[in-house]
């Protein structure tokens, strides 16, 4: 009966969970490709230093799973807000919250294991991507090749699922702590939003765009690559999307403030 019915909300919901799906999807293949990196023999030989360069490889993973598990963590609370009121309506027609609970976490089972399995085809993909990077600062020819490696699988499996899963555990023991009224009025409580010297800090989009060109240029312009000088792009491209991300939503508030054009369609 749950498994119906989770099934059934979930395509009712399908507008809503699209973007939950994509986003799942995207970070599945983040963390793969990533991953990839670490156990890829081939790559390792190439390398002189090579428990520098695996060492380089496991913290930008690890910066890569803080924000997915932040990610995940975010989505999976968006969307219980999203079904809030459905969940408050459950309540009022006599369902008990563990029920309620449980088919939120079997919604989320379905749409987590569907996502994956997609991430890790979109994986493969950004898998080529990322090792033709890494060969270019090289210096070495790459081949297009598909490296599948059990032990990569296991760790991509691992990450996400665990996120997944603590995520899920800490909607659901929230869930449990709110009564009806909360539930129907969760879905209209806008998200606090913090403004401060926005004028300033949109400036950062245009420099972070600068700097981006200039990493892509010592990407593919640059001739030699020492330990120091991967290490050191790999934080300067850390920072780089740090300031543009600071600097686009400062740019956005500036630009909804001042009224622009693009704000306004029509009467709407």
């Amino acid at each position: 009966m749950l498994a119906k019915l989770a099934f059934r909300n979930v395509k009712r919901s399908a507008r809503d969970y699209l973007v939950y799906f994509l986003t799942m999807t995207f970070v599945t293949a983040l963390m793969f490709a990533f991953n990839t990196v670490i156990f890829s023999k081939d790559l390792q030989g190439r390398v002189s230093d090579v428990d520098m360069m695996q060492m380089l490889i496991i913290l930008a993973t690890v910066f890569v799973v803080i924000i997915i598990a932040w990610l995940i963590n975010y989505m999976v609370r968006f969307m219980l807000g999203k079904r809030s009121r459905e969940f408050g309506t459950y309540l009022l027609l006599g369902m008990r919250k563990k029920t309620i609970a449980r088919l939120y976490m079997r919604e989320n089972a379905a749409l987590g294991m569907g996502a994956f399995f997609c991430g890790l085809v979109l994986g493969i993909l950004l898998q080529q991507i990322l090792l033709s990077i890494l060969y270019g600062m090289l210096q070495e020819t790459y081949h297009l090749q598909i490296v599948l490696d059990l032990r990569c699988l296991l760790m991509t499996a691992s990450c996400y699922g665990g996120c997944y899963i603590l995520a899920l555990l800490r909607c659901s023991r929230k869930f449990r702590k709110m009564n009806i009224r909360e539930l129907m009025y969760a879905g209209q409580q806008n998200e606090e939003i913090r403004e401060s010297h926005e004028a300033l800090k949109k400036w950062l989009f245009p420099a972070s765009i600068l700097l981006l060109f200039l990493l892509g240029y010592k990407l593919f312009f640059g001739e030699t690559w020492s330990t120091g000088d991967i290490l050191l792009f790999l934080v300067s491209l850390v920072f780089a999307i740090y300031l543009f991300y600071m600097g686009l939503s400062s740019w956005i508030v500036c630009y909804v403030r001042k009224k622009g054009s693009a704000v306004y369609k029509g009467e709407n």
